[in-house]
């Protein structure tokens, strides 16, 4: 067997076991413990799986913030459902106000591990209810409106970021009466694991070993 085709077999395998992977996803709930209160402060940090966001909380003032607490929602509505989410103090609803707030995500961390395809869930979002998202490269700032205004069809459901890494910074906006932020999520790199790797490492081996004997039964 020549060293080419070695070389062959071993890339052969080893693309296989990455195409047998796939993308992780690592989802952030933003009221994990279902609490209803305030978070005592303007910025809360979630980790998942090591992978770390931090939400801030912002009046907004044409497009700049300033610091607003954040506040743990969960409550009881009509027919037994349930609002849960990241709101505000001390505004109705404990949720964002039509352009006067906005709570927004430093997406930093997750971008340098690598993540991709973000994603927001928004609830409370109520048939005439609007809200968009933002991105900005600066914390604090609202920046350029990357999403058109959208409605109650999107409520509790998980909405692509438009060129997720762009930004560094996401923001969730109420256009029309008042929504929060549920959940992020993004996907993490496919990497094989260490128990695909090592039948495939075992399987290389042996192929080497068969070739070493076979040429030296040759040379005898």
């Amino acid at each position: 067997m020549r060293r080419s085709r070695l070389v062959s077999i071993a890339c052969a395998v080893f693309c296989a076991a990455f195409a047998a992977s796939s993308p992780a996803a690592i989802v952030w709930d933003l009221n994990p413990n279902d609490q209803h209160g305030s978070v005592g402060s303007n910025s809360h940090t979630f980790t998942n799986s090591g992978f770390s966001i931090t939400a801030y909380g912002f009046d907004n003032n044409a497009g700049i913030g300033t610091a607003h607490d954040l506040f743990f929602k969960h409550e009881n509505i009509i027919n037994g459902a349930v609002e849960s989410g990241l709101g505000l103090t001390n505004v109705s609803h404990n949720e964002l106000q039509p352009n006067l707030h906005f709570i927004q995500f430093d997406f930093t961390a997750a971008l340098a591990a690598g993540m991709m395809n973000g994603q927001i869930s928004v609830g409370s979002v109520q048939p005439g209810e609007l809200f968009a998202f933002y991105g900005s490269n600066s914390l604090g700032t609202l920046g350029t409106q990357i999403t058109p205004a959208l409605g109650s069809s999107f409520d509790n459901q998980f909405v692509a970021i438009p060129g997720f890494g762009q930004f560094l910074y996401y923001s969730v906006v109420a256009l029309a009466d008042d929504v929060i932020p549920v959940a992020i999520q993004a996907d993490i790199p496919a990497i094989p694991e260490m128990s695909t790797l090592l039948p495939i490492a075992g399987l290389l081996l042996l192929v080497f070993a068969v070739e070493v004997r076979r040429r030296r039964s040759a040379r005898a």
